[in-house]
C-alpha cells in the first residue's frame, strides 16, 4: 500500500468499522474518511492524521511517515523543518494550523490568498507595534 487512504481504509476494513465509526472514533467528518480514503484529500492534516492513527490504533508515527510528513528515524516535526526560524511552540502550532486551513480551503482565489497574506501583515505589525510602546 502506497497511500496513506488505502492504508486507513484497509484498517479500517479490517476492524470492521463504517465510515462514520472510524469518524466518529477520530472527531472528525465521515465525509473527510471518505475523501482521505478515496485520495480526494491529498495532504490530510498532521492532528487529522493522529485522529484516524488513534482511533486504528496505528502507530501516529508510522501514519506521519506513510504522509510525508516525517521520515524513518526522523524526529523533527515537518513543520519545525519547514520553518526552522519559528522559536516557539506557539508559533509552530499557529503556522500548522494556518497550514491546515489553507489545506481545508483549497479553492480559494488567488486574490483571496493575497488578501489573506496582507491581513496578517497587517496584524503583526500591529502586533509588534503594540508590544514595543
Amino acid at each position: 500500500m502506497s497511500n496513506v487512504g488505502e492504508v486507513i481504509k484497509e484498517r479500517r476494513l479490517a476492524k470492521g468499522m463504517s465510515k462514520r465509526a472510524l469518524a466518529e472514533k477520530a472527531g472528525i467528518s465521515h465525509s473527510e474518511v471518505h475523501r482521505i480514503e478515496n485520495g480526494e484529500r491529498q495532504n490530510p492534516s498532521v492532528p487529522m492524521l493522529i485522529a484516524l492513527a488513534d482511533a486504528l490504533g496505528i502507530p501516529q508515527d508510522d501514519i506521519l511517515v506513510l504522509a510525508g510528513y516525517k521520515t524513518d528515524g526522523e524526529s523533527t516535526p515537518l513543520i519545525e523543518r519547514v520553518f526552522p526560524d519559528l522559536k516557539t511552540r506557539k508559533q509552530q502550532e499557529t503556522a500548522q494550523k494556518i497550514v491546515d486551513g489553507l489545506s481545508r480551503n483549497s479553492d480559494l482565489k488567488d486574490s483571496q490568498y493575497d488578501e489573506l497574506v496582507r491581513q496578517v501583515e497587517m496584524y503583526l505589525d500591529y502586533a509588534k507595534k503594540n508590544t514595543d510602546t
